[in-house]
């Protein structure tokens, strides 16, 4: 009489090792998931808090705006350095200007702008040398409480991206950190509005202050 055979696994049944290896991947997705709320948390806390603010006086930390025209044009026509030739400041979009009247409320120190179109890219304002105008380029010049400037910032885009652009401004050189402000200053750069600024745009804008 023959040995009965073993009885055959049941259907679905893994063999044990798979399980095993099933609980750790189910484990590391959890600590995956894990990982990533914490650092979506710390991202929110080390982020600054968008602020919005009316065109007429925008106010954040230590600084008071008030934004006046926007202008485009596809290149700017400069003076000359130190008795040099007159130079064409050109530009791979175009350049929108944003003037304003800005004054520090306590300390001295810097205001940095920026724009943020409507898709989240973002254009810092250009530096002090491009254009150099003295005295007109708000752009990394230092205020001093109870000593209003006028002037404008500069920024280098594609066409395209001006429609819907927001004006963001911060108090310092760098983007601030958590708790901190920053102003978000609406345009009003509608469709209407753009196309109205780019149909205008010279093709030189002579800034020879």
């Amino acid at each position: 009489m023959s040995a009965p055979s073993p009885a055959a696994a049941p259907h679905g049944r893994l063999p044990r090792w798979r399980w095993r290896d099933a609980l750790w991947i189910v484990l590391a997705l959890i600590a995956v998931v894990a990982l990533r709320k914490g650092q979506s948390d710390y991202e929110q806390r080390d982020a600054p808090q968008l602020q919005s603010a009316p065109a007429a006086r925008a106010v954040g930390r230590n600084f008071a705006v008030e934004v006046g025209r926007r202008k485009v044009a596809h290149a700017y026509l400069l003076k000359g350095d130190y008795g040099q030739e007159d130079r064409t400041l050109r530009s791979p979009g175009v350049w929108l200007s944003v003037l304003a009247k800005v004054e520090a409320l306590q300390r001295p120190g810097y205001l940095t702008a920026q724009l943020r179109t409507r898709d989240g890219v973002v254009y810092v304002a250009s530096s002090k040398e491009r254009p150099n105008l003295r005295g007109f380029n708000l752009s990394e010049r230092e205020l001093a409480p109870g000593l209003p400037e006028e002037g404008a910032w500069f920024f280098e885009l594609p066409p395209e991206q001006i429609e819907g652009a927001h004006l963001q401004l911060y108090w310092g050189l760098t983007l601030p950190a958590g708790g901190d402000s920053l102003v978000d200053v609406d345009l009003g750069l509608d469709k209407a509005t753009a196309r109205k600024l780019l149909a205008d745009a010279k093709p030189v804008l002579d800034l020879r202050l």
